[in-house]
């Protein structure tokens, strides 16, 4: 009865596993096509013969996005199975709130009366943040999540200089979408999108302390997001 009611678990969790990874696999795809397509649009207004540094600038920055998605993409659909994960939905919403809160952005819309330095600056943060995000899932590769869940633990590259590089570099290409929505209502929403980011790394860490034995030495002697100082 208990075999029965263990593969029966085991089954449901299969199933479970295969729809998160088909539902997210499908929403980043979405929205790197949409990012494509963006570019796209940004990219027939550049005139070789006259060429803006802004309209460069926001097309790059909306490809490398298009990129960062289609590479999240591809590790849901491939990504490992989970040993643990944290219980509760407080460490869940604040994973969530901390990836995706920045969308209400959108009802706030960008500055219309950014000067130009602002716009390039803005775009650049963006571009850089992005490829840099790029780099390092490169390293994360199927160990990737969004909620607290250990797979594997990745200690090389980008994570041989801090626990969480990922969420720095986001924050590079977050501060520089904050610049284009500049407003206080903007500034208020980084802040608290910074304030869970800093959350999700406390149960990340809870969870990869308790997967992983060596977690411990690792954190010991591995700042935690800014290499040298914290």
């Amino acid at each position: 009865m208990s075999i029965q009611k263990t593969n029966d678990n085991q089954h449901t969790s299969r199933i479970k596993d295969i729809i998160i990874r088909s539902l997210a696999g499908v929403l980043f795809a979405f929205s790197a096509g949409a990012s494509f397509r963006i570019g796209f649009t940004h990219l027939k207004g550049f005139d070789l013969t006259n060429p803006s540094i802004e309209v460069l600038g926001k097309s790059l920055s909306v490809f490398s996005i298009g990129l960062y998605g289609m590479m999240v993409a591809i590790l849901y659909v491939v990504r490992l199975r989970t040993k643990s994960k944290s219980a509760g939905i407080v460490p869940s919403m604040a994973a969530l709130l901390g990836a995706f809160m920045l969308f209400a952005l959108l009802l706030i819309g960008p500055c219309e009366n950014l000067p130009l330095w602002a716009r390039i600056l803005s775009s650049a943060l963006l571009a850089s943040g992005n490829v840099g995000a790029i780099v390092v899932l490169f390293w994360l590769g199927r160990s990737f999540s969004i909620l607290p869940e250990g797979r594997k633990l990745i200690t090389t590259g980008p994570y041989a200089i801090v626990r969480h590089p990922l969420y720095l570099i986001e924050a590079v290409g977050t501060l520089g979408t904050i610049i284009n929505f500049w407003s206080w209502q903007a500034v208020l929403l980084f802040a608290a999108q910074i304030a869970m980011q800093f959350t999700r790394m406390h149960y990340e860490e809870k969870v990869l302390t308790k997967t992983f034995p060596e977690y411990a030495d690792y954190a010991a002697q591995t700042r935690r997001v800014i290499p040298w100082i914290y």
